[in-house]
């Protein structure tokens, strides 16, 4: 496994809009799948909120797709979004990737504190966060889900 985060280009730009988390998503273009915001609707929004979009590849191959920056509204750190190809789930790249994408906030922002929001439902996605040290806060944010607020202190 050789975890990469490489930015949003020309030339993988199309290959990430068109990455979905389920299977079953590929027959739908929507803003917000089963667990996570389309790559399109995050892309959107980091042009406006000043956020960072990676590529999250092994070695030449696209596995998945992070966002992170400042959420001005609460004054810290949050990745944004982080998904995986369902093609790429279930084969231990979801802790690498997420490995990555901490290590570059951590150099980007020189930060001590990482947030992040997560569907209550989504409990894989929680277990990989409390493995990385994520701790929930016990907060709510209210989204198109209600999203539970976890934090990782360093």
């Amino acid at each position: 496994m050789n975890i990469q985060l490489k930015p949003v280009t020309e030339e993988n730009f199309w290959a990430i809009l068109n990455m979905k988390s389920d299977k079953e998503q590929e027959k739908k273009i929507q803003i917000f799948e089963r667990w996570v915001g389309s790559n399109t609707f995050f892309i959107a929004l980091a042009s406006v909120q000043g956020w960072v979009n990676r590529a999250i590849y092994d070695g030449d191959t696209l596995i998945g797709f992070a966002t992170h920056g400042l959420d001005k509204e609460n004054n810290r750190y949050e990745m944004v979004s982080i998904m995986l190809g369902y093609q790429y789930q279930g084969k231990g790249y979801g802790v690498a990737s997420l490995k990555a994408v901490l290590d570059d906030m951590f150099r980007h922002y020189n930060c001590n504190e990482i947030y992040l929001t997560v569907i209550p439902e989504n409990e894989a996605a929680i277990r990989t966060y409390k493995k990385l040290g994520f701790k929930p806060t016990g907060e709510i944010v209210k989204a198109f889900h209600d999203e539970h607020v976890y934090c990782l202190k360093v």
